[in-house]
């Protein structure tokens, strides 16, 4: 039998997978530290998320591309739906772009095409709905932005990570496409000053991108793949499509008002 010696760990130095030096004591926590509440591993190895995500209905699904201010439109106005469970399952896809991994400035054909998308919006959006009066000035590639949220979802946290994201690119023009932005923008969402070492880079540092800008996990991986299938399927309605329970297909503004 081994028997440890080593000091009581102090949630300090658990966090940071450390001990604390012979002689240096560190006095214990005088209150309760919240903990991830990490269900156990199953089959496969899988821990469950350690957030609960808010209800959402399960036999409607939406399919957007977060790089469009349709998404954004889509977010304000559905997320007062959420409160009361039926706000639909959000599915992200990619269109085919040609913008860059380092995102695009300057005159394109796709900035045209979003000015397009978003005059649109702003013509169907309802009052307290603010959007903003001209597109930002880089154009993110999407892939970033896709890894993020099923990475997000994956770990509960799916409508506030898509909450900041649209924030983060309609109201404050930052490059969401950058791993760099989003290892600035995210972690204070899931990381805690509490939290203790897990050994899962996501939930310890916020980290959802790799610095290749693509998922972390196979779960987010395979997601995405299975969210880019069915939307395909579908035949690729456009930046915004809701699939409603009798599987009929409403794209655009009409997406936000069946």
């Amino acid at each position: 039998m081994t028997i440890d010696t080593r000091p009581r760990r102090h949630p300090y130095t658990a966090r940071h997978n450390t001990y604390p030096s012979p002689g240096h004591s560190l006095k214990p926590a005088t209150h309760e530290i919240a903990r991830l509440d990490l269900a156990p591993a199953g089959p496969t190895g899988e821990v469950a998320p350690a957030v609960t995500t808010p209800a959402v209905s399960t036999d409607r699904e939406l399919y957007v591309d977060p790089t469009s201010p349709w998404a954004f439109l889509a977010h304000l106005r559905l997320s007062a739906a959420a409160d009361e469970g039926d706000e639909p399952s959000w599915a992200v896809v990619q269109r085919w772009t040609t913008v860059p991994f380092t995102g695009q400035r300057g005159p394109s054909p796709e900035r045209d095409q979003l000015r397009e998308e978003l005059a649109a919006v702003r013509a169907a959006a309802q009052d307290g709905e603010e959007l903003p009066d001209d597109i930002p000035a880089v154009l993110p590639n999407p892939r970033p932005v896709l890894a993020a949220y099923a990475e997000a979802v994956d770990l509960g946290v799916g409508p506030a990570v898509r909450d900041r994201l649209l924030r983060a690119y309609w109201l404050e023009g930052l490059d969401i496409g950058s791993p760099d932005v989003l290892r600035n923008i995210l972690p204070p969402l899931i990381v805690g000053a509490a939290t203790l070492c897990t050994g899962d880079p996501r939930r310890e540092f916020g980290y959802l991108v790799s610095p290749q800008r693509e998922p972390l996990t196979n779960q987010a991986y395979h997601q995405l793949k299975r969210w880019q299938e069915r939307w395909t399927d579908l035949g690729q309605p456009g930046p915004l499509a809701l699939v409603d329970s009798d599987g009929a297909v409403h794209t655009g503004v009409k997406a936000l008002t069946t």
